[in-house]
């Protein structure tokens, strides 16, 4: 039985300025044994590979933020960094609401901030948390690359200068990062196609990165007109760079889940500098056909999510 110690409000608050924010004053972490749910159609897809008749393509779903929910042609289905409100008070609230209970087959998180690490909300069943190296089932593949966040703001707010202060130290880029300053990157294979999760990471990783990850077909970039963690030539760069034929912005500012106060800007003018598509969907299916002739068309969901909000 794993014990948990009691540190209170103000040592919740003590441990998340040292880098520790997944600390609540709570204590109760995951609480995945109290799910009524099962791993059912894990072992379905264990024995026929997938759950459906292959659907010709991938369904890319967008929960706000840097939320995707990436569905295989046979029905797995992969969430990527669900959000939380920072449970240290520090950042103040950014969102409106709970991330919703969504049900999926794998839950993952690209690095240990409040706004990527919300895996505890999904009934998942299993969790890939922060992971490096291979995973395999039925018609998907996941390539976890570790590497480093980015450590220095390109644009108009100095949020690491302000992660200096909590921290109380000046070197937070590596090496000598804490945890929370990790970020692994995600490639996704599957429908024939490479999906590239960059996270929040640096837009400079080592050439032993660049190799790992490859050419990719559709790479997901956090920009936003904030420059909060890429600016527009970074966010160019990493597209250039993997290859894309599709480029997905993320970690922008949708108003209907997202409060202002998260300095975060919306994405429209960079989707804007190159050749583009605005979705007028929350979702879409993409297969090796929508990939022909475009070099790092955007594809931009603007504020068309899965999430139910109030009107």
């Amino acid at each position: 039985m794993r014990k948990h110690l009691s540190i209170g409000a103000a040592g919740a608050v003590a441990l998340a300025s040292i880098g520790y924010g997944a600390v609540s004053a709570a204590g109760t972490g995951l609480e995945t044994w109290k799910s009524g749910s099962n791993h059912n159609r894990i072992i379905q897809v264990q024995k026929e590979g997938g759950v459906q008749a292959d659907a010709g393509g991938v369904e890319v779903a967008f929960f706000s933020n840097s939320a995707f929910r990436i569905t295989s042609p046979k029905g797995i289905t992969v969430m990527v960094d669900p959000w939380r409100n920072d449970p240290s008070g520090a950042w103040g609230l950014w969102y409106r609401l709970d991330f919703p209970q969504e049900k999926v087959d794998i839950g993952m998180s690209t690095h240990a901030h409040f706004d990527h690490d919300a895996i505890d909300r999904l009934d998942a069943n299993m969790l890939l948390d922060r992971m490096a190296g291979t995973f395999q089932l039925g018609d998907v593949k996941i390539t976890g690359i570790a590497d480093k966040h980015q450590c220095v703001a390109p644009g108009v707010v100095a949020w690491t200068e302000a992660v200096k202060q909590f921290e109380g130290r000046e070197k937070i880029c590596a090496p000598t990062n804490a945890r929370h300053f990790d970020n692994t990157m995600f490639v996704i294979e599957t429908g024939g196609m490479k999906f590239l999760m960059w996270g929040d990471n640096r837009p400079n990783p080592p050439q032993e990165v660049w190799d790992k990850i490859g050419q990719v077909d559709v790479a997901f970039v956090p920009v936003d007109g904030s420059r909060h963690i890429l600016d527009y030539q970074q966010a160019d760069s990493v597209v250039a760079r993997t290859g894309a034929k599709i480029a997905i912005p993320h970690h922008y500012l949708v108003p209907e889940t997202t409060f202002y106060t998260s300095t975060l800007q919306p994405a429209v003018e960079w989707t804007e500098t190159h050749a583009n598509t605005k979705l007028s969907a929350p979702k879409v299916m993409l297969s090796k056909d929508d990939l022909t002739g475009k070099t790092g068309h955007v594809y931009y969901f603007g504020s068309n999510t899965m999430i139910q909000t109030k009107s």
